[in-house]
């Protein structure tokens, strides 16, 4: 007797023995058991999900010699005739070899006419419909729209949008879905143990994963597995023949990248290439295996959604808890994306993936803000972001770097003041020629030297406590603490954060007003930040990092006036006035501050001195600055 494959060989006799596709089964049972079989069909679905076996299943059906009973018994000789393919009523017409219009002609329009031979039932079976010409089609409408008595059409397709609306409009449609790897691996274990093949519980899972969603693709695998290996196979055997990763490699990479075990992604690199395995196909099952981690951790019961057994649903699902929710799991699935583009064109496909991991484990690495919104997440939660087996800087040693010797330590002072961070310090100065510094400014100072000494600077990932418009503010602890801002409007608002992307922070020469500065060419930007909605959000924003809520400016381009110490005076300086005049200044009088610009070093104009009375009343309900301040010259008059 001739071989038969395995796919024909266990083809479902009945609608019970139908796999998947229950919602499909029970209506045509009905509709037989009923007498309303519709005059046309059209069954849709991926291949290997049984709509040609379903149309023939439903031509034993209407033809089986019980009658019309709604399930064919498959051993009268009209079931039998319709399994073999040698019955006079059924035909089976592929579209893909006859799509002209002659032979919808002489296959179908010349012969529908006839009344059935032996059945009572015509069944025309036409596969891969989709295939047939345009005039094909026409001349099949004419005979669907008007159907001869007796006759039953099952168009079976994998694109039904090929198809015509003229014909979809006089079928009864029904869409054959993809079949659950759960489901599949059953059937499998079923027809391995009635073959007599050994298979390993987690090769029926891999097959069936491999398949896709297909049952005759499942079955071919099966039986290749079996002539490969003599009807033993194992786990080893589906990877090497499949290029399948088994999905304990996939839990177990997962759980290094939760811990941040990032020495440990590496040997599980080393250890998975020394296999074999193509790489490629490891980013995509791993992207697969990421996508339903996130699934359950952002729906929380993902039945449904997740295509795995019952056993690998529960181990998600305490895998999901580890990595703490879902906006972690959503960085790396953008980073898996980046990697499998990556890899198409990578000389080394395998640094790429190192790198890739290296990121996904270690977030404080980047500056992206899905990096450090991560981060804050994990500072919320009290985890540490460290690698594992690095040990978190502690606060005091992280304090230590803004620490300097004792006769440094005024120098640290004031480069913690003002923000800058230089190499060396500033040669010294005699305190007899040094000119008494501003209140204001001997306060920041004060401030900055107090904080510098007792070593209390905390690390970067950490929100540091700002003072608001009670105090002045350290231009360095601002700019650490802008990302955080950029964080809490993002959580507000995502599509808002963008328009402080490129902004760079300052502070104004008050010392207490915050400047957001734009860059040049994004003068739209900085116009939709000063609308009242925006500017309550980034209010809102700063509340939650800011300790009070500082005043703000919004400015267009780089370089903010900063204040700067001014330089040593001499005994007498003489300065040229705008009207030609002298100006000569002595020991007993105060010196003007001078301010650093675009242009250098310039005194400061009557338009940053704060104003007072009625003007000052209003800059304050209105929470408003002066930034610039012009002279009136009427134009026309005369000299």
């Amino acid at each position: 007797m001739a071989h038969q494959s395995l796919y024909r060989k266990y083809r479902p006799a009945t609608f019970d023995d139908v796999v998947g596709q229950q919602h499909i089964e029970r209506t045509l049972r009905n509709a037989v058991a009923e007498g309303s079989v519709a005059h046309a069909y059209l069954f849709t679905g991926p291949r290997g999900t049984g709509k040609t076996t379903t149309a023939r299943l439903l031509a034993k059906a209407l033809l089986c010699e019980r009658g019309l009973t709604g399930e064919p018994d498959g051993t009268c000789d009209q079931c039998i005739q319709v399994a073999n393919g040698t019955h006079p009523d059924v035909r089976e017409i592929d579209a893909a070899s006859n799509t002209g219009v002659d032979n919808v002609r002489e296959e179908i329009i010349g012969r529908v006419q006839f009344a059935p031979t032996l059945g009572r039932y015509k069944v025309y079976i036409i596969d891969e419909v989709h295939m047939l010409s345009t005039a094909a089609f026409n001349a099949l409408l004419k005979t669907l729209e008007e159907p001869p008595p007796n006759v039953v059409f099952v168009l079976c397709t994998t694109h039904p949008h090929k198809v015509p609306e003229t014909i979809h409009s006089r079928c009864q449609r029904f869409d054959f879905r993809r079949i659950s790897v759960e489901e599949i691996a059953d059937r499998l274990r079923y027809i391995a143990e009635s073959e007599g093949y050994k298979v390993d519980r987690s090769a029926f899972t891999l097959m069936a994963r491999h398949a896709e969603g297909g049952m005759r693709d499942a079955i071919t695998t099966l039986e290749q597995l079996a002539s490969f290996t003599g009807g033993e196979v194992t786990v080893d055997d589906v990877e090497g023949l499949l290029g399948e990763v088994d999905s304990a490699q996939l839990f177990e990479v997962a759980a290094l990248i939760a811990r941040r075990d990032i020495a440990g992604c590496f040997r599980w690199i080393a250890a998975t290439a020394e296999t074999g395995t193509d790489l490629a196909e490891l980013v995509r099952e791993f992207t697969g295996h990421v996508r339903d981690l996130f699934l359950i951790a952002a729906v929380g019961d993902a039945s449904g959604l997740v295509d795995r057994t019952a056993e690998e649903i529960s181990m998600l699902e305490a895998q999901a808890m580890e990595f703490g929710g879902p906006d972690r799991l959503a960085r790396l699935i953008g980073l898996l994306g980046e990697l499998a583009s990556e890899m198409r064109w990578s000389s080394d496909p395998r640094l790429s993936l190192e790198v890739a991991l290296t990121r996904m484990a270690r977030p404080q690495g980047e500056m992206t803000l899905d990096a450090l919104a991560e981060r804050v997440e994990a500072i919320e939660r009290g985890a540490s972001v460290a690698p594992a087996g690095v040990p978190a800087a502690s606060p005091t040693a992280s304090g230590a770097r803004g620490v300097s010797s004792a006769s440094g330590g005024e120098h640290a002072a004031r480069r913690d003041a003002s923000g800058d961070v230089a190499d060396a310090p500033t040669p010294a100065t005699k305190p007899e020629d040094a000119p008494a510094p501003s209140k204001a400014k001997s306060s920041s100072q004060s401030e900055a030297s107090e904080t510098a000494t007792s070593g209390s600077l905390e690390p970067e990932v950490v929100i540091t406590s700002v003072p608001g418009a009670a105090g002045a503010l350290d231009k360095g602890t601002v700019k650490r603490n802008w990302q955080a801002v950029l964080v809490e409007i993002k959580k507000a608002k995502p599509t808002r954060a963008q328009l402080f992307s490129s902004v760079e922070v300052d502070i104004d020469t008050d010392g207490k007003t915050l400047v957001l500065e734009f860059p040049s060419d994004q003068e739209f930007s900085l116009q939709m930040a000063e609308e009242p909605e925006m500017r309550e959000l980034l209010r809102s924003a700063l509340s939650k990092v800011f300790s009070a809520v500082p005043p703000f400016r919004t400015q267009l381009g780089r370089g903010a006036v900063r204040p700067l110490e001014p330089p040593a005076p001499e005994p007498v300086i003489s300065r040229a006035a705008p009207e030609h005049t002298e100006t000569v200044l002595t020991d007993d009088e105060p010196l003007p501050e001078y301010y650093e610009t675009g242009a250098g070093f310039t005194e400061p104009t009557a338009s940053h001195a704060r104003p007072s009375g009625e003007l000052e009343s209003v800059l304050d309900q209105l929470g408003a600055t002066i930034v610039s301040e012009h002279a009136y010259e009427p134009d026309g008059e005369d000299e």
